[in-house]
């Protein structure tokens, strides 16, 4: 024979499991914190992992760099880069993100400055690095701001 608990008994039993969960996934105990372009102020404890999403379109030689100067290694670690594609396998399909992981080692505070580059903005400079590219000459037309390169920058304080 099955026990039925009440609807009472039930939400005493979950409501503490669910608020630990809560919790614990607010403290990134339970994964990594992932920021948008629009999440630039970043607080981690020592120890901490977390991540940068940017908005990417690889198929149109779109890609994103940490530019100079990098964050203080006292303070952060790079821990890998990923790309996630857009879901869609048609020819030319855009959107898609990518990530940066960061690890912090130590209390401080330091900045990453990630540059997006479409295509033939910027010059790779190898280690994933990149600079912009040189304006054009003087008396030419300027590229559309669209294909311009952009910085980004996040403030990150660990604690």
């Amino acid at each position: 024979m099955r026990t039925q608990l009440p609807n009472a008994a039930l939400r005493r039993a979950v409501t503490p499991a669910l608020t630990a969960l809560t919790t614990l996934t607010g403290c990134g105990l339970i994964g990594p914190s992932t920021y948008d372009t629009d999440e630039t102020a970043i607080e981690a404890d020592s120890g901490e992992e977390f991540t940068l999403s940017v908005p990417s379109n690889a198929s149109l030689g779109e890609r994103w760099y940490v530019a100079e100067p990098k964050p203080a290694a006292r303070v952060l670690r790079a821990a890998g880069e990923d790309q996630e594609g857009s879901g869609s396998e048609a020819d030319g399909a855009g959107g898609g993100s990518q990530l940066f992981r960061f690890k912090a080692v130590g209390r401080g505070s330091t900045t990453i400055r990630l540059i997006h580059c479409p295509v033939h903005a910027c010059i790779d400079q190898g280690n994933d690095s990149a600079t912009a590219s040189p304006p054009p000459p003087a008396g030419s037309t300027a590229a559309p701001a669209s294909s311009r390169p952009t910085y980004h920058t996040y403030s990150v304080t660990v604690k």
